[in-house]
């Protein structure tokens, strides 16, 4: 059923090439099973593979089917509403129905079990009063049995559920069901024997309930949910096994007296089996897995028979009355729920033809048609979504413009990011006495940390990190010229402070006070182990040394603040082994979510722990420690490592 309003359209649907395979296999395998049951009908396993084939090529089939089908229903708003209104209203319906039917049942079964125990509670009791003669068994205090007229429980026996008897119970004795009603003497009760076929006690419970009824035994195991009636030894669970009499020809059921049976159908059939389930007073604990004697009452009724008693009242028409007021009921609420299903089908066509004009139009702009307009006069949300599509229409060739420009933009900013990555030398390096390992991670697409190792002129190799204020652009191009002038003072032969005195006046001359760089320098002499340590307020950098860890500090003013200033170098004596860590600012400042830094006694804790372990894992255990505080908080500063491990 489509709303109100809506089209279909037919699509062509191309067929994949491993269903068209599939197509063609179910087809073989059809035609060569019908030739093997004619040529060969005792061919054995080959006809049977031909036939799993032929299944499995139908169920795949069938699935990619249903799969194109489904695709095909909510690929149109209108079906998509459609189909919804069919999930959410009518599916609910045979669901429900089932619900009902399944509450209906359990209610009648229990119904009918509770007036089964009732009926034969009542049964004992008449039959006690009347004076029947009934076989009696009479118990001691001390639960022995003093008098019997059964011979299975005879005197001296132990039989302490006499003495607390308040009510009729079952006992059982081998394939025999007994109900004990209790006397007017304590410790005293009446014996009913129910599956005796001449007895008459059943047949009066059939009277009175108007059920078919029987009685069986059962044996219960409550270390398991599952509940049968078999006559065979089984798993542990609940047990009803049938145990009928050897010398009987059939077990001991009852009909009621009177007329016949109502007849058939769902409503009139006898087709409602209720079971009522007690432990035996006498049921003992056996053997590890035999479990208990259970007394089972079976009953076998139908439901017109259990609706006229559940609405018995003293008038007898009291239960058309609650059938009419049923009905009635049912009548109204299906009436509402068909004027509901109309409403919203109503509602969906009405969005359904918006939003197929909404679809049209966007048609027309994707062509470059921007001239179309929806011109909706809903006053609802697909009203105000049509004229906010009218709005936009009329800014898109503008916004396509800006989005060029953003593009180039973007495209340079990702050329410039590629420039910067390729003047950083790369990450690992295994130079003459020293093994290089960097990290570079910067927080926008230009970052402002630096790092650089070269060779100088004198055979020595310097190292050096360093960090640019800000981000963006300027930034990368002061880092650009930071590295090329590096590179050119120390290819000149230019070292220490004088460097550093050097590359301070190119700074200060070349950008503003407000950019300024932090820079690391140690030239390294890997012969003598002996090396040179400048400083231009960049944090210091740490000397792992067997367990020892030594912060190299050498404060200093940052490069490009001051003109004509001068910074300090101090020569340092390394060992084989010593590992030394440059580091920036980024990481030791990352703070968390409340604002609690990373800070150097973290960073120094991750290098004693693991500075052993070599550069690559203390690199990695530095940046998981750093993430590990910082949590799901973006980075606010570029991120650099440089750490030489001397040989």
């Amino acid at each position: 059923m489509c709303p109100a309003g809506c089209s279909l359209e037919y699509v062509h649907v191309a067929l994949r090439k491993s269903t068209r395979i599939w197509f063609v296999l179910l087809v073989a395998a059809l035609a060569v099973s019908a030739v093997i049951d004619r040529a060969a009908p005792e061919s054995g396993c080959w006809g049977l593979l031909v036939k799993a084939m032929a299944a499995q090529a139908a169920l795949i089939l069938l699935w990619r089917v249903g799969a194109a089908a489904f695709r095909l229903i909510v690929r149109r708003l209108a079906l998509r509403l459609a189909f919804s209104y069919f999930l959410i209203g009518i599916v609910p319906i045979p669901l429900l129905a089932a619900l009902l039917s399944l509450t209906g049942y359990v209610v009648a079964n229990q119904f009918a079990a509770s007036r089964l125990r009732r009926e034969i509670t009542a049964v004992g009791e008449v039959a006690l009063q009347s004076g029947a003669r009934l076989p009696m068994v009479s118990v001691s205090p001390d639960g022995k049995v003093i008098a019997s007229d059964v011979a299975w429980l005879g005197p001296g026996a132990a039989a302490p559920w006499a003495n607390g008897l308040a009510r009729p119970g079952f006992l059982v004795d081998g394939e025999e069901v007994f109900l004990a009603v209790p006397a007017k003497t304590a410790g005293a009760a009446g014996l009913l024997h129910l599956n005796d076929p001449d007895a008459p006690w059943m047949q009066q419970v059939a009277d009175r309930t108007g059920y078919e009824t029987g009685v069986e035994i059962g044996t219960s195991r409550q270390d398991g949910p599952s509940f049968s009636i078999d006559d065979k030894a089984r798993q542990p669970g609940l047990k009803i096994g049938k145990r009928m009499m050897p010398s009987r020809d059939e077990s001991v059921t009852r009909r009621p007296r009177g007329p016949a049976s109502e007849g058939k159908g769902l409503w009139r059939g006898e087709w409602l089996h209720a079971f009522y389930l007690e432990t035996a007073l006498n049921a003992v604990e056996e053997k590890a897995g035999s479990g208990k004697n259970v007394a089972v009452l079976t009953a076998v009724t139908s439901p017109r028979t259990v609706y006229k008693q559940l609405f018995a009242q003293g008038v007898d028409e009291i239960s058309g009355v609650f059938r009419i007021a049923f009905l009635a009921l049912a009548a109204v609420v299906l009436g509402v729920y068909a004027v509901a299903l109309a409403i919203a089908f109503g509602l969906a066509g009405s969005i359904a033809r918006n939003v197929n004009r909404l679809t049209r139009a966007t048609a027309a702009v994707a062509r470059g048609d921007f001239s179309v307009r929806v011109q909706s006069k809903s006053r609802d949300q697909i009203g105000d979504l049509a004229r906010s599509f009218d709005g936009m229409a009329d800014s898109i060739q503008r916004l396509l413009q800006d989005t060029a420009r953003k593009e180039r933009l973007e495209s340079e900013i990702a050329i410039a990011r590629t420039i910067q990555h390729k003047l950083l030398p790369p990450p690992e390096a295994s130079l003459e006495g020293v093994s290089v390992l960097a990290h570079f991670e910067p927080v926008a697409e230009i970052g402002g940390d630096y790092y650089d190792y070269v060779r100088m002129p004198d055979g020595r190799l310097a190292f050096a990190l360093g960090d640019v204020s800000g981000h963006g652009l300027p930034t990368g191009l002061l880092v650009a010229m930071a590295k090329a002038g590096l590179s050119s003072l120390v290819e000149a032969g230019h070292d220490g402070g004088e460097l550093f005195a050097r590359m301070n006046e190119l700074i200060h001359r070349s950008t503003d006070p407000r950019h300024y760089m932090t820079l690391a320098y140690l030239a390294y002499d890997a012969a003598t182990r002996r090396g040179t340590l400048t400083n231009a307020g960049q944090l210091a950098p740490y000397r792992i040394s067997g367990t020892r860890l030594e912060s190299l500090s050498l404060p200093s003013f940052p490069l490009g603040l001051f003109p004509g200033k001068t910074f300090p170098s101090r020569d340092e004596a390394f060992a084989a082994g010593d590992v030394v860590v440059f580091y920036s600012d980024g990481l030791i400042e990352a703070v968390d979510g409340n604002e609690d830094a990373f800070g150097f006694d973290r960073f120094e804790a991750v290098l004693r722990a693991h500075a052993a372990e070599g550069a690559a894992a203390l690199r990695d255990a530095i940046l998981a420690a750093v993430a590990a505080h910082t949590g799901n908080r973006p980075a606010d500063d570029d991120r650099t490592l440089l750490i030489l491990t001397l040989q």
